[in-house]
């Protein structure tokens, strides 16, 4: 048997609040704690800004491995932590996994210092290493992950969980965690602090939109709709949680599916809130699903729209049918549920005037809030390889692979920085700026006292900032 700390660095900042259960280490530690062995669970959100508590952790309960769960935003604290274990544990073996690691093995190894990456979803992947470094087995050919021999850098290409196999999956590792941290802070789903946990009912997503880092796959791959009954039947009578929030890519993708979860949990459990800060597909959805939705107790749903141009939604591959977001819009609000929609300003090619039409289609909708972001061509997805030129032609503030929503400067638009930033305040406050809309807000939010903070962030959005053209 192995102790093994799984750390989850975090970025928490005046640009950004969310703080939601880290689902992928409380799996991985699930399955450890099936193979024998013994895991923690550190979230840095408990001591980010100078990791007193995570050096106390390791000293004290001196761990044979230590794994890191990253996405891009966290690379900063993942280097500070990385310092930290090498100075009080050298040898210990660092393993990491997630999104960033995933698309960039060798960058985590050659410059973050990773000893092994776990590629993709690694629920088996990761006992199977453990088991292999404690034995001192050969590591190099284990399927889904990266390592470094005499200088030379290995990847394995990982492999997909299959439906049954998601199905035989023990259930996350709640036990793990401390709960107070995720009611105290604020999560995706935009209606303030309380407790809540995090579920994920499948994985992997069949479309190709160009902005995506299709972390999960292509591949759309469902649990039951029993096996996610039962989770949800667990967490509500044996740990008491009354609020969920769904991180699905695309829960209504199969929709006998969705229509029996939301049937089951109607007539089964009851008595909770379901918050979708992702996960639905609005120009799937049909007349009377929302309704369906309200009587399983949502009360939050967000729908991506990005772009009303048709001509970007072609560009960038999501290819959603505006007419029938608006139509789902429509009768979310009307079902009673607070509803919320994602827009995306700069994509390449995109003018002024198209942008602008994207501000005046959210503004016109009967959408309780939105949330406006500036394009972002992270690595390794079509969008950054579409703007490709852009990083020859000019001189990014920071290297391509690193940059995140909040400290990309590159404009691959075909606006001005004039005009980007023009047209991303002016949709803020067409959509915010009108009474009828702010007393519909505030009449349907499901946590009022939460709005006054939601309004400071959404100000602080709309600043002015540098943009590189």
């Amino acid at each position: 048997m192995s102790k093994i700390l799984l750390i989850k660095p975090r970025f928490l900042g005046l640009e950004f609040q969310a703080l939601t259960q880290p689902l992928g280490l409380l799996y991985i530690a699930a399955t450890l704690k099936q193979a024998g062995h013994e895991p923690r669970i550190h979230d840095c959100a408990l001591d980010y800004q100078n990791l007193n508590l995570l050096k106390k952790t390791i000293i004290d309960w001196k761990p044979d491995f230590i794994g890191l769960s990253i996405i891009i935003t966290e690379l900063e604290q993942t280097n500070k932590i990385m310092a930290l274990v090498r100075n009080v544990m050298p040898e210990v073996p660092v393993i990491f996994g997630g999104p960033w690691p995933s698309a960039n093995p060798e960058e985590s190894i050659k410059i973050f210092g990773a000893d092994f990456v776990v590629l993709g979803e690694g629920e088996l992947v990761f006992p199977r290493l453990v088991e292999a470094i404690s034995k001192n087995l050969p590591t190099g050919s284990i399927t889904g992950t990266a390592s470094v021999s005499n200088g030379n850098i290995t990847i394995n290409t990982g492999r997909f969980l299959t439906e049954d196999e998601l199905n035989h999956l023990p259930f996350p590792a709640w036990e793990l965690l401390d709960h107070k941290l995720y009611a105290d802070n604020f999560s995706f789903a935009t209606v303030g602090g309380r407790p809540y946990i995090s579920i994920v009912t499948s994985r992997g997503c069949p479309y190709r939109c160009a902005y995506c880092h299709q972390t999960m796959g292509k591949v759309f791959r469902k649990r039951s709709a029993e096996s996610v009954l039962a989770e949800i039947e667990e967490l509500r009578f044996k740990y008491g949680f009354k609020e969920f929030e769904i991180v699905d890519d695309c829960f209504n993708l199969d929709r006998q599916r969705m229509i029996a979860i939301l049937t089951g949990i109607r007539d089964r459990i009851g008595d909770i809130k379901l918050h979708f800060p992702n996960a639905l597909r609005s120009d799937m959805l049909e007349p009377g699903d929302m309704e369906l939705f309200k009587q399983a107790g949502t009360v939050l749903a967000c729908f991506a729209i990005e772009t009303s141009s048709p001509r970007l939604q072609k560009m960038i591959r999501k290819n959603l049918n505006i007419e029938k977001a608006s139509l789902a819009i429509q009768e979310s609000v009307n079902a009673g549920i607070y509803t919320v929609g994602f827009f995306m300003i700069g994509f390449p090619t995109e003018t002024y005037e198209e942008a602008y039409k994207t501000a005046e289609f959210a503004a016109n909708s009967s959408l309780h809030h939105a949330t406006f972001t500036y394009v972002t061509t992270f690595a390794g997805t079509e969008l950054a390889e579409m703007s490709g030129h852009l990083f020859d032609s000019k001189t990014p503030t920071t290297d391509p692979r690193l940059i995140n929503y909040f400290n990309n400067t590159l404009n691959v638009s075909a606006m001005t920085d004039k005009e980007l930033r023009s047209v991303f305040r002016r949709a803020y406050r067409l959509f915010f700026f009108n009474p009828k809309r702010i007393f519909r807000l505030a009449i349907h939010h499901p946590r009022v006292l939460s709005l006054p903070r939601y309004a400071f962030f959404t100000l602080i959005k709309i600043l002015p900032r540098k943009i590189q053209s």
